[in-house]
Formats: structure tokens, C-alpha cells, sequence
């Protein structure tokens, strides 16, 4: 009786083949992956889109956080002369806050009596407590994810994690038979890096979020960066509206000299921005 055939691959199965599959397996746990995180962060998506425009430095915070939202706060303060700077990247309050300054102006108002950091500014007590109220009410409002939410969206990469795990497992069997496995390391790689980036990354906007920004963008169109738009028909508020709305460009573009002197990062406006000029 002749004995079996001994093959040569690992696992019965060759790199080609093997390699393909795992590919095609690494490809269909992404896709997975991407959808659950996407109806994780949709999962208060039937709310109304609630209007913002009343509240420029809510849309900052809602845009970029809060470093973002106190740059919308200073940049209506000094409109109305209420900050002014105090040597390169320090702000101090000038004469009384301003009528109708919301929470967070007056607690930077308070918070600036003496000259302080611009970058110290969000964590004096006074202002990080209305930041922080900030945040509650976004996320109360579904258009931040909550911390469960974001939690619930990085343990989703742990799906290809797996599939990398899996990868690790022949790839070594390959070793241990002496084999090749180049490519092999080269998919895992690009496998693992995924799996870490969606163990480490979730967003902090939910799609309600986006979709609001996005209308936000639409209905503000006129105060975005590469617009000229008027200064006596824009006040403190819509250039507030415009940092909260596209950014630190607007602040650069409504506002280069106040910018310099906040030693504000520099992000440069499109050609013939003037927002507000």
C-alpha cells in the first residue's frame, strides 16, 4: 500500500491561496467593523437637528473642542473690546464684560482680570466648568457621543484584532517550516495597524453631529473664510458664528493681527478672505 502524500504548504493550504483568503477576510471585517461603529454613533440619529446659530461657541465646541471654543469666546470679546492682548499669547479683561456676554465670556472675563496664557485659559476652574456644561448639553442633545458610545466604538476593533491574530499564527507556522512569508508579514501589518487605530480612535462628534455642522456650513456659507463679507453687517456674534462654524482659518481671516498676538495656531485662509473686512 503506497503511503499518503506529504504536502508542502502549512496547514494543507499555499501562501497564495492562504493569503488571498486572509485578505478577503481582513477586507469583510473592516466593512463590518465600519457599519457597527457607524450605528453606534447613530444611534440618536432620529432627533431633530436642533439650531445653533444663537450660540457660536457651542458650534465651536461642537466643531473642535474646546480650545476651538475659547477662540470663538476671545475673538467676540475683543470685537467688543472686553480682551485685549497682554504681550504675545496672553489675554487680560478690559473694562467690564460685555452686555449680553454669555457663560463662558464671563468666565474668561473673570478668569483674564489678571493677564493670563490663552492656552492656560480653558483650564482655570471658572471657565473649564462652563466648558464642561458645554459638553454635557451637546451630548444631552445627541450630537456628542457619549463616553459609553465612544468605548462601545474602539472595542469594535478588537474584531480585526482577531483577524490579525490570525495572521500571526501562520505567519510563525510559516517561519517555524522555514518558508517565506513576506507578503504575508506585509497584510498583517496593514492588518494590525487598522485594528490598533480602531482600538484607539472613535469619533467624539456622533452623525447627528456631522449632519448638523454640515447644515451649519451650508446656511453660513457667507461667512466662511474665502468670502468677503461686511464688517458693520457681521458683528461679534457672526464672527464668533464663523470660528465656530469653519474653524481657525476664520480667526485668521477675520482677524490676522489678533491672531498673531493669541500666538493662535496659524492655519492660513483661502486667497481673498476677509470675513468681516
Amino acid at each position: 500500500m503506497s503511503s499518503p502524500v506529504a504536502t508542502s504548504d502549512t496547514w494543507g493550504i499555499s501562501a497564495t491561496t492562504f493569503l488571498m483568503a486572509y485578505l478577503v477576510i481582513a477586507a469583510a471585517v473592516w466593512v463590518a467593523a465600519a457599519r457597527a461603529r457607524r450605528v453606534i454613533a447613530d444611534r440618536r440619529g432620529d432627533r431633530p437637528v436642533p439650531d445653533l446659530t444663537s450660540r457660536p461657541h457651542e458650534v465651536a465646541y461642537l466643531n473642535d473642542g474646546a480650545d476651538l471654543a475659547v477662540y470663538s469666546a476671545l475673538s467676540s470679546m475683543h470685537r467688543t473690546g472686553a480682551i485685549v492682548t497682554a504681550g504675545r499669547g496672553n489675554v487680560r479683561a478690559s473694562g467690564p464684560a460685555p452686555v449680553g456676554a454669555d457663560a463662558l465670556e464671563q468666565a474668561i472675563h473673570r478668569t483674564a482680570a489678571v493677564p493670563v496664557p490663552r492656552h492656560r485659559l480653558r483650564f482655570h476652574r471658572p471657565v473649564a466648568d462652563v466648558l464642561a456644561e458645554i459638553d454635557r448639553r451637546l451630548t444631552d442633545a445627541g450630537l456628542l457621543l457619549t463616553a459609553d458610545e465612544r468605548h462601545s466604538i474602539r472595542q469594535i476593533g478588537r474584531w480585526m484584532l482577531a483577524v490579525a491574530g490570525l495572521g500571526l499564527v501562520r505567519l510563525l507556522s510559516e517561519l517555524a517550516n522555514a518558508r517565506p512569508a513576506g507578503p504575508l508579514l506585509l497584510a498583517l501589518l496593514l492588518v494590525t495597524g487598522v485594528a490598533l487605530v480602531h482600538l484607539s480612535v472613535a469619533p467624539r462628534r456622533s452623525r447627528l453631529g456631522d449632519r448638523t455642522l454640515a447644515r451649519l456650513r451650508r446656511e453660513q456659507h457667507d461667512l466662511a473664510p474665502e468670502m468677503r463679507t461686511d464688517r458693520t453687517a457681521h458683528g461679534a456674534t457672526s464672527a464668533a458664528l464663523a470660528i465656530g462654524v469653519f474653524g481657525m482659518s476664520a480667526l485668521w481671516a477675520c482677524d490676522p493681527v489678533f491672531a498673531d498676538q493669541l500666538a493662535a495656531r496659524r492655519v492660513p485662509a483661502a486667497s481673498g478672505g476677509r470675513c468681516g473686512d
